[in-house]
């Protein structure tokens, strides 16, 4: 057997195992050290935030009611499908790998794209936040989230209040819709306290009053387990319950507005506004094509969102954000430039008689009566709104003094009405003319302007400010939809800074006196109603796109004018024979009662002649 190692050099290996032993041993004793003391505070959050969670309560949008208190939107619960990122992931959150298999389930399950949802997981792990990876899901999903919850780390079923439009398709333009906040407002409101799978008003009421209609989110502490599902609460800190939003009341009548949407039921392309002249508010407004609101809530597809655009752009308010020419509506602010410069009285016959045209500047100017209106005076020229009249009457008040009445009535400028995204419409001035032509206004460009054509441009709901003015002797109005915001006292509608229209009494007498001709025996006789007088004025605007626009504006009771409408029908015709009779279901629903207003009116077929007359009626289907 041969010898073994000198002893010396078994003590030196034993030594040299015993300091590597001692060492690895301060080593362990360091590190336990360093967790235990060093970082223990660090280490007992991080911990503590494994077992606890910050959950968010959603707050519900305030109501919003018609001025009856009449439910318009409100709240409903809503299941959204949510990931939820672990806490303990701290600063390399927005590195974190999200594995394939795991993104694959979640965007079957939920349904949608396995770009859109990783984008959403990868934000929610860069912030912290909770991301809403579909909101309002059925049954069958969050069973199947449900089911599957156990191997699907971070992902939750959470309730949340979604908005819901009781009413559906009515006043939709007017309401607007709420919904999930996108990432280029997130940016802009990064220091309101949005966060992602937030509300928001996007259009409409929603839009322009979302601070008062928005609320502000609770949060309560919930303990987890280690797959991050929820235990229970924690009781050593109470929850901060959500508080709602503030409900809101609009000026909209309920009542008005179902029979105004009666009424355009028929209206492929258009709008009207019903509004109060005393004050402003407006009672109702319509525009069409139309769309459900609840479909944006729920959550929409890009597929549905092009078919909705391809069917007309029913998200536009034609109301506050198309402009069209006013045709012979625009003939009342002719009038009332000629009466209040004195060029004219209500008496007043001009030089050349309506034959059916009138010549200037080597071109013949046509009336929408080929057979022309003879000889009329003021009064009678806009109650059968006379072109031939107004041409001549164009020119004699010139640019200056007639677009300063267009403005003063409401016209070329926004009314300031509280609602998002209105157009200002068109007036031109001399300024304008020279921007757009070189040698400035052209000839004929008076005689166009005076019958309410050429470069004039007005909405729906000017067009409806025009009227009220009209109504009320000249006082300046600002058009609202909102009457009062509960629980915020000091809420108050502008005044309007524009002084209105300053003329003599006899001036507005003769306006009122030829619009209530209009209707008791002109171009809108359909609109006449028994034991109440109606002012108003037709309208048929020629579109270079098309068939003429149709065109309606009245006032009534004409003693004490408590309701103004404004009528347009896109590339329908004339005003008398179209939008009359929407106008007057309104009236009568309103003024009349139901039992007056049995049926909304039908389309008016498009005839030929420019002048019909019906025996029962003597309804001239004119301007």
């Amino acid at each position: 057997m041969p010898p073994g190692p000198p002893r010396r050099i078994r003590d030196e290996r034993f030594s040299v195992l015993a300091g590597v032993a001692l060492a690895g041993f301060l080593l362990v004793v360091l590190g336990l050290l360093r967790l235990q003391v060093v970082q223990r505070e660090e280490l007992s959050r991080l911990a503590e935030q494994n077992r606890i969670r910050l959950d968010v309560l959603r707050a519900p949008r305030g109501a919003i009611r018609d001025r009856h208190g009449r439910l318009l939107a409100d709240n409903q619960p809503s299941f959204d499908i949510v990931f939820r990122p672990m806490p303990a992931e701290s600063l390399s959150r927005s590195r974190t790998l999200i594995p394939t298999d795991w993104l694959l389930r979640i965007s079957s399950l939920v349904q949608d794209d396995t770009t859109v949802i990783k984008r959403r997981v990868q934000e929610a792990n860069r912030t912290g936040q909770t991301a809403v990876l579909r909101r309002n899901a059925p049954y069958s999903v969050m069973a199947a989230v449900e089911e599957m919850r156990a191997d699907l780390s971070g992902v939750d079923v959470q309730v949340a209040p979604i908005r819901r439009y009781p009413e559906g398709t009515l006043g939709a333009q007017l309401l607007g819709y709420a919904g999930e906040i996108n990432d280029v407002e997130l940016e802009k409101r990064a220091d309101a306290g949005y966060r992602m799978g937030d509300l928001i008003g996007k259009t409409g009421v929603e839009r322009r009053y979302e601070e008062m209609l928005r609320g502000r989110d609770g949060a309560e502490f919930v303990v987890v387990n280690a797959m991050g599902k929820r235990v229970s609460t924690l009781s050593e800190g109470p929850p901060r319950p959500p508080i709602p939003g503030h409900d809101v009341t609009l000026t909209i009548d309920l009542d008005i507005q179902r029979a105004l949407e009666e009424g355009m039921a028929g209206v492929e392309h258009g709008a009207a506004v019903v509004m109060d002249p005393r004050d402003g508010s407006v009672l109702a407004m319509v525009s069409k094509p139309v769309y459900d609101p609840n479909e944006f809530s729920r959550g929409i597809t890009y597929a549905r969102w092009r078919e909705l655009i391809a069917s007309g752009n029913p998200l536009l308010n034609r109301a506050i954000q198309s402009a069209y020419p006013p045709g012979s509506t625009f003939k009342i602010v002719t009038m009332l430039a000629g009466l209040r410069n004195e060029l004219v009285k209500a008496d007043t016959h001009l030089p050349t008689s309506c034959s059916g045209g009138y010549f200037f500047g080597g071109r013949r100017f046509g009336c929408w009566d080929k057979r022309g209106h003879g000889s009329l005076n003021l009064l009678g020229a806009l109650q059968f709104s006379c072109d031939v009249y107004f041409y001549q009457l164009g020119l004699k008040l010139g640019l200056d003094r007639l677009q300063a009445v267009a403005r003063a009535v409401g016209l070329g400028e926004k009314t300031g009405i509280d609602l998002p995204g209105e157009t200002r419409g068109l007036v031109p001035t001399k300024e304008w003319y020279e921007r757009r032509y070189k040698g400035g206004m052209p000839r004929g460009a008076l005689l166009n302007l005076g019958i309410g054509q050429g470069e004039l441009l007005c909405s729906p709901l000017q067009l409806a400010l025009m009227t009220s003015v009209a109504a009320n002797g000249g006082r300046a109005v600002r058009p609202h939809v909102v009457m009062k915001v509960q629980g915020v006292p000091e809420f108050r509608i502008e005044k309007p800074t524009e002084p209105g229209l300053d003329t003599s009494p006899e001036n507005w007498t003769a306006v009122h006196d030829a619009m209530k001709l209009v209707v008791d025996a002109g171009t809108a006789t359909v609109v006449r109603m028994p034991g109440i007088g109606v002012a108003g004025k037709t309208g048929t605007a020629q579109n270079p796109h098309g068939n003429d626009h149709a065109l309606f504006v009245c006032y009534a009771p004409t003693d004490v004018p408590t309701i103004a409408i404004a009528v347009v029908a896109e590339n329908s015709g004339h005003g008398g024979s179209v939008c009359g009779p929407i106008a007057a279901h309104v009236l009568r629903r309103v003024l009349l009662g139901d039992s007056l207003a049995t049926a909304p009116p039908k389309r008016a077929a498009k005839r030929d002649s420019t002048r019909a007359v019906a025996a029962d009626t003597l309804e001239v289907a004119g301007d």
